[in-house]
């Protein structure tokens, strides 16, 4: 199932567990910068982000661990056409960048 939010959502965060190929967390908490986008499946971004990221050690897994990513999403940062999207954030660090994180997240209306 895809990560879902409301058009008009700033809650909740996005909360990433990352793990190596060892299957360890990966330590992103310091030197890193960060850009996520949201856009259609091979397509032109819709939101493009790179604030409000913050890495970290993290420990254990969800849901009761502490995440090693955290997105917050700023009042009305979210507010695209309905619709499921491709998420991509991407962390650099030494001017060299890691492969994305990406998985598919799902904009939904606010009923009124």
């Amino acid at each position: 199932m895809a990560l879902s939010w409301s058009t008009s959502a700033e809650d909740p965060n996005l909360e990433i567990w990352w793990f190596d190929d060892a299957g360890d967390l990966i330590d992103f908490s310091s030197g890193y910068t960060w850009s996520l986008k949201i856009g259609p499946t091979n397509g032109t971004a819709l939101i493009t982000k790179t604030t409000g990221i913050t890495g970290a050690a993290g420990a254990g897994t969800a849901p009761t661990g502490t995440p090693n990513v955290v997105v917050v999403w700023a009042a009305g940062e979210l507010d695209i056409a309905v619709g499921r999207y491709r998420l991509e954030l991407t962390p650099t660090v030494g001017g060299r960048q890691r492969d994305a994180y990406a998985t598919m997240i799902e904009i939904r209306a606010v009923l009124t």
